[in-house]
């Protein structure tokens, strides 16, 4: 009876440190400067970034970019620098506008040549790397960052580090293609922290929110910037 009492004893005990193992985890690796640690070190996409005061902003353009003009238009007008992440076959298309996202400020990063197609790790890199020559003949710089959208994330990780590029994600997707401006300030403003990296798409109800997220985000002590401002960056030239 003293055996199986111990036994029993034992297996409990082992139980109140395996919980308590879990609990001390999840609260390590909660914190955001943990998390984009374990990042880098699994070599994983980013999803958020570092940085005190600082919230990244990155517009991904390849379709319904309409607004373009218009979110343009407002970051110049209140002095503010973002990321855009474009498609290479909408740079080749739009050069004008890829011109004045650089000639402005910006940070530009790549979506793949064509951001709507995935496939295997070769097909990645191929992809990967002519929407940076499309970028670069277009406005002269070369994509340090790169969103993969609804891409195979292993493959888009390891062609990301293949050419130099540093794979992005986000903390927030902003779903700009659902919902108006009030709904895409409310998830913008939805627990922001140092470091968060914000997903907007170039709608018009996103254009419509933007001055109001700057200014909602700089109330809470947050400057809105470009993701190379939150996250170290990768290829560049």
């Amino acid at each position: 009876m003293k055996t199986q009492r111990r036994g029993v004893l034992g297996r409990q005990m082992v139980n109140i440190l395996l919980a308590c193992l879990i609990i001390l985890l999840y609260v390590a690796t909660s914190h955001p400067n943990v998390q984009s640690v374990m990042g880098t070190l699994y070599a994983g996409p980013i999803y958020r970034g570092q940085g005190e005061g600082k919230a990244a902003l990155y517009v991904a353009v390849d379709w319904n970019a309409a607004a373009l003009e218009s979110i343009l238009d407002e970051l110049q007008a209140s002095g503010t620098h973002i990321t855009f992440c474009v498609g290479g076959t909408w740079a080749k298309d739009n050069p004008e506008l890829l011109r004045r996202i650089a000639a402005d400020g910006h940070e530009i990063g790549t979506m793949g040549m064509d951001p709507g197609n995935d496939g295997d790790l070769p097909f990645v890199m191929e992809d990967l790397d002519a929407s940076v020559s499309a970028i670069k003949n277009g406005c002269g710089v070369t994509a340090s960052f790169y969103y993969s959208g609804t891409r195979s994330i292993p493959n888009s990780t390891r062609a990301a580090q293949a050419l130099g590029l540093v794979h992005i994600l986000c903390t927030v997707d902003l779903l700009s293609a659902r919902g108006d401006e009030t709904e895409i300030l409310a998830r913008a403003l939805d627990q922001p922290f140092d470091g968060t990296i914000l997903l907007m798409q170039p709608t018009a109800a996103a254009a419509r929110a933007l001055p109001q997220i700057i200014a909602a985000l700089k109330q809470k002590g947050l400057e809105v910037v470009p993701v190379g401002d939150v996250v170290a960056a990768g290829r560049t030239g």
